[in-house]
């Protein structure tokens, strides 16, 4: 038994080796997993997108409204219509045109203010392009001329409005130029696409537009233009009757065409700047938060030259504390996603591209990709690595960061900017050294 004891004994000072191998590698060259609080590399101020385009889906927004939080915002849009068909025929011995309408409908409104609200449309004088990427500012309307409105004297438009018959103006010199339909480049050639407005005034509501053609269970947006010919039929007497008749021919937008949304804000907010005790971000997208990268903090961690160090960044989360943390009735008008997007520098100048990292490899947003509330700690949690590791690559321009539904909701979020409650940055990464 003693001798048992004595065997075992050594075997109780033995150490494990849990180098793996360690002792083959140079200590220069293993990878040292870090963390670090970079949240003084940026500083965050709200900041006023004019335009925004729509999406997939087709909705555009038309309105204003006083919200008591966001401020007062006008919303319109620039859409771009094609005929239905490019081989309707026309009846024989066309006499003329009646009218040339826009039917605008409307699957939901922001705001019940019943305040009348008049409707401006105009006609493009350039083209727009078929972009994927968002208009930021100047406002694509800055970019075209306009000629006069379209549409002085129409009904008006109410909270409680679910469609509006437009009748345009001009009517035989655009009616003339709607039936060039051989192709879509001839017709654009004769027709560039409309501007769709309220004019400025107090109260109202702002009322989603189903402007692509997607399918007749839903309200939908549409020109449509009537026209007249003769058609003969013969009475219970016999006799043969010539009547004028009406026929009309529809132009929409689709998916393929471009259309965007066009924002005018009031905001005092937006004079805050990033020393605003709190940043703003609107359903609407007119309203955003704009993260600036400090070129001096970054070059001062990765150094400059010859002397710059190598960082493999796996992961850069940006974290936006919310300010209504303790008011839940507010916290339910919250979006429940974040969309972050950046200049593009491939673009020109104006122009906003999605950051990668919030989307899944087929293109669709997953919440998998951050970007959710968590009202668990009452923050966002955004994962913007990729945009960071340009940062670090000498990419400097500003990051965008906009409520999700910025195309078809009015809800506002508020980030708290203030003391211990302020947005973060913290960076997982490795530096690789080769010496």
């Amino acid at each position: 038994m003693l001798v048992a004891l004595s065997m075992l004994a050594p075997s109780s000072c033995v150490k494990m080796d849990k180098t793996l191998g360690e002792d083959f590698i140079p200590p220069n060259q293993q990878l040292q997993v870090k963390l670090r609080d970079a949240t003084g590399f940026f500083t965050m101020e709200t900041v006023s997108l004019d335009s925004m385009s729509t999406s997939s889906f087709g909705t555009a927004l038309l309105g204003r409204m006083n919200d008591p939080r966001m401020g007062k915002t006008t919303a319109g849009f620039v859409v771009q219509l094609l005929p239905a068909t490019y081989s309707h025929t026309f009846e024989a011995g066309v006499t003329g045109f009646d009218s040339v309408y826009l039917i605008l409908g409307f699957p939901s409104t922001y705001g019940s203010d019943q305040t009348p609200m008049d409707v401006d449309v105009y006609e493009l004088n350039t083209d727009i392009s078929v972009d994927s990427a968002y208009y930021g500012a100047p406002s694509v309307v800055e970019r075209i001329s306009k000629p006069t409105n379209l549409a002085p004297d129409i009904d008006s438009v109410t909270a409680a409005s679910a469609s509006v018959r437009i009748r345009l103006a001009n009517e035989e010199n655009l009616f003339g130029r709607l039936f060039h339909t051989t192709s879509a480049d001839s017709f654009l050639t004769y027709f560039k696409g409309l501007y769709v407005k309220v004019p400025d005034g107090t109260g109202g509501s702002i009322k989603s537009v189903s402007v692509v053609n997607t399918s007749n269970e839903y309200a939908t947006s549409a020109l449509v233009a009537y026209y007249h010919y003769p058609y003969t039929y013969t009475d219970d007497n016999g006799n043969e009757v010539t009547r004028d008749s009406v026929e009309s021919f529809s132009f929409h937008s689709f998916n393929t065409t471009p259309r965007f949304n066009v924002f005018k804000h009031e905001n005092n907010h937006l004079k805050g700047g990033a020393t605003a005790d709190t940043l703003y971000m609107q359903g609407l997208a007119g309203v955003a938060t704009k993260m600036t990268i400090n070129r001096d903090s970054v070059e001062a961690w990765t150094g400059t030259g010859s002397g710059k160090k190598r960082y493999a960044i796996s992961r850069a989360e940006l974290t936006l504390p919310v300010a209504d943390e303790s008011d839940y009735a507010a916290l339910n008008l919250y979006s429940t996603q974040l969309q972050c997007i950046t200049e593009a520098s491939s673009r020109s100048s104006g122009k906003y591209t999605a950051i990668w990292d919030m989307y899944a490899t087929d293109g669709s947003f997953n919440s998998a990709f951050d970007g959710a509330l968590n009202r668990s700690l009452m923050q966002y949690s955004i994962n913007i690595t990729r945009y960071f590791n340009g940062v670090v690559n000498g990419s400097m321009s500003p990051l965008i960061i906009i409520p999700y539904s910025y195309t078809s909701d009015a809800r506002s979020v508020l980030i708290a900017n203030s003391g211990s409650k302020k947005p973060q940055l913290k960076l997982t990464y490795v530096e690789i050294k080769t010496d």
